[in-house]
C-alpha cells in the first residue's frame, strides 16, 4: 500500500480554488436573483397595463356604441314623428269629413 504525502500548500492551493469557486457560484446566484427580480417586475407591469387596455378597450366600445345607438333613437324619434304628424293630418282630415256627413 503506497502512501501519499499531501503538503500543505497544496491543501491551500486547493482552498483557494474552492474558495474562489464559491465567490463565482454567489455572484452568479445573485446575478439570477436580480434577474428573477426583474422578471417579475416585468410580468406586474405587463398584467397591470394589460388591465389598462382592457379597461380603455371596454370603454371605447362602450362610447362607439353609446353613440350609434344614440344616433339610431334620433333616427327613430324623427321617423316616428314624421308618420305622427302624417297619421294626425289623415284624422283630422277623416273628422273634417266625417263632420260634413
Amino acid at each position: 500500500m503506497a502512501t501519499d504525502n499531501i503538503s500543505l500548500d497544496f491543501l491551500a492551493k486547493q482552498s483557494k480554488l474552492q474558495i474562489e469557486e464559491l465567490r463565482l457560484l454567489r455572484k452568479d446566484m445573485a446575478d439570477m436573483m436580480r434577474l428573477l427580480n426583474a422578471t417579475y417586475d416585468l410580468t406586474r407591469r405587463v398584467e397591470r397595463r394589460e388591465t389598462e387596455l382592457r379597461d380603455d378597450i371596454e370603454l371605447m366600445v362602450k362610447m362607439e356604441l353609446g353613440g350609434s345607438l344614440a344616433n339610431m333613437q334620433t333616427s327613430i324619434e324623427n321617423s316616428l314623428s314624421r308618420i305622427e304628424a302624417s297619421v294626425s293630418h289623415v284624422a283630422q282630415r277623416v273628422e273634417t269629413l266625417e263632420g260634413k256627413i
